[in-house]
């Protein structure tokens, strides 16, 4: 899936809290790809993520992307 794929960069538009204690998200937003070939594409995607507290800072513990591999037909 990423052979054609020369960056990326992705940009949260909501996130959204859920469980308990709110250490579960959904995300939404968009990425942009720069292909190998130079050409770019922006899809939208989803996640799930779990986070944990490692000291001061929240991290991800667990991180599922859903996505349209759209962007690499671009490439073609």
């Amino acid at each position: 899936m990423w052979e054609h794929v020369a960056s990326r960069s992705h940009k949260p538009e909501k996130i959204f809290p859920f469980g308990p204690n709110a250490d579960e998200v959904l995300m939404f937003g968009t990425v942009s790809y720069g292909l190998k070939n130079r050409k770019s594409n922006e899809i939208t995607w989803a996640a799930r993520a779990y986070l944990v507290k490692d000291g001061a800072e929240w991290k991800m513990d667990y991180y599922q992307v859903y996505l349209n591999d759209a962007a690499q037909n671009a490439s073609k």
